[in-house]
């Protein structure tokens, strides 16, 4: 458990600047711890002990008995401790006491392990909602809170009811001995030390995942369109030609006239007149 980090010192320093005026608990503690934040120094360090001590606060119980002016007054305060003081405690607190002390330890333990402290708010709080619980129920039940019946007649008898009075008992040194938990916590020093509950690991930036690109299909890549090619000037055929040779001769060949060798015989269009050409209807000269 040595390498468990325990703030010895700093629970110390708390306790020493918010200590009670009308008690030496909280400084007899903090010289515990500064005495075991010093001893762990020296064992890290490889160092002996030191021939220096410092004083050590008695407990309450031996400061009030070394308290009496003589010994006669120390008989008797030892007398009333122990006779009177410690039993007491003991019936009223005692199991309490020690349910709060194992709390704290086994708890405390087990906080430091996981890298937090102790708190005293859960505590208080499962103390106060297990009192309220009981108050309620014997409220309720009232036979709970019975813990005896007494008759008169025909005799005055008492009966203690054994199962309730024992069945209050723990609830009162149940709710007791949680309050008390918080008390240790208190008490130790720890409200301190500020810890977090756990200990933060940092960590490390994830790397953002690249987006996955999707694969592309398989389809042949479109050829793009050739522009329209222009229409060719088509030659004019012979039947559109502007006019029409009438031959009556099987072959193709025009008849030829001897008065106009270089007229041609044309069809229904006038031709004009000029001095080498007469103009010529279809079916003869004119």
């Amino acid at each position: 458990m040595s390498d468990i980090e325990r703030y010895e010192r700093v629970r110390a320093d708390w306790l020493l600047a918010n200590e009670v005026s009308w008690h030496l608990s909280d400084r007899r503690m903090a010289n515990e711890l500064r005495r075991a934040a010093d001893k762990k120094d020296r064992s890290a360090a490889g160092a002996a002990e030191s021939s220096h001590h410092e004083g050590r606060i008695k407990p309450i119980w031996s400061r009030f008995v070394a308290s009496g002016e003589d010994s006669k007054e120390t008989a008797a305060r030892a007398l009333l401790l122990w006779a009177g003081v410690v039993p007491a405690l003991a019936l009223t607190f005692g199991p309490a006491l020690a349910l709060s002390y194992g709390t704290y330890r086994a708890t405390t333990e087990k906080a430091l392990r996981r890298g937090s402290v102790p708190r005293r708010r859960p505590w208080l709080v499962a103390a106060a909602v297990l009192a309220v619980a009981g108050i309620a129920a014997a409220a309720l039940l009232p036979d709970l809170a019975t813990v005896a019946t007494l008759r008169y007649y025909p005799e005055q008898t008492v009966a203690v009811h054994w199962g309730r009075v024992g069945l209050m008992y723990l609830w009162w040194q149940t709710s007791v001995g949680l309050a008390l938990v918080a008390w240790q916590v208190r008490r130790h020093g720890w409200p301190g030390v500020t810890v977090a509950d756990q200990a933060q690991v940092p960590t490390v930036p994830s790397i953002p995942q690249v987006p996955t690109v999707p694969a592309a299909a398989h389809e042949p890549s479109p050829v793009p369109a050739l522009p329209p090619v222009p229409d060719t000037p088509r030659a004019p055929a012979i039947e559109d030609a502007p006019f029409v040779v009438v031959s009556d001769d099987e072959d193709d060949e025009p008849p030829y006239d001897e008065d106009a060798p270089f007229a041609l015989i044309y069809g229904d269009e006038d031709v004009p007149d000029t001095d080498t050409t007469h103009h010529i209807h279809q079916g003869g000269a004119a």
